[in-house]
C-alpha cells in the first residue's frame, strides 16, 4: 500500500512541477503588439533652443517581447503621450529642418527600455521638426 502512496505523490509533484514551467514559459514566449500613443518631441536644451513641431504626433508603435512585458508595457503606455527631447536618442539638437526617425528615436526612450520591449516599427516612419535658436527677451 506505501508503494501505490509513493508513486501517487511523485506523480502529483512531476504535474505540479510541470504545469509550473508551463505556466512560467507561456509568460516568456515572444509577442507583438501594436499601440497607439502620442509623441512630444522637445528641446532638451529649452534655454537654447526650441523645437517647432507639432504639439505632439499621434503613432502607431509594434512592439514585441515577452508576454508579460508587452501587456505591461501596452497598458501602460497606450493613449499616452512620451516625451523625446533633442540631443538624445537620435534627435539632433542643432538649429535647422531635422527628419526624426521614430523607430530609432523610440526604441532607445526609456519609456520602452525600461519594460524590457523592441520597438520593430513606427508609423508614420519619420517626422519632420524645425529647431530654433530661443528668441532673446527684448
Amino acid at each position: 500500500m506505501t508503494h501505490w502512496r509513493k508513486r501517487l505523490v511523485d506523480l502529483a509533484g512531476v504535474t505540479a512541477i510541470t504545469v509550473i514551467v508551463w505556466l512560467w514559459a507561456s509568460g516568456q514566449t515572444l509577442q507583438r503588439r501594436i499601440i497607439a500613443l502620442d509623441v512630444a518631441i522637445e528641446s532638451g536644451e529649452p534655454a537654447r533652443t526650441v523645437v517647432a513641431a507639432p504639439d505632439s504626433v499621434h503613432v502607431a508603435i509594434e512592439i514585441s517581447g515577452s508576454r508579460q512585458a508587452v501587456i505591461r508595457a501596452s497598458e501602460s503606455l497606450s493613449g499616452r503621450t512620451v516625451q523625446i527631447l533633442t540631443g538624445a536618442g537620435g534627435v539632433p539638437a542643432e538649429v535647422g529642418e531635422h527628419d526624426i526617425f521614430m523607430k530609432d528615436a523610440l526604441e532607445v526612450s526609456p519609456a520602452f527600455t525600461s519594460f524590457g520591449v523592441e520597438v520593430t516599427t513606427v508609423t508614420p516612419p519619420v517626422v519632420r521638426v524645425s529647431v530654433r535658436p530661443m528668441r532673446e527677451p527684448s
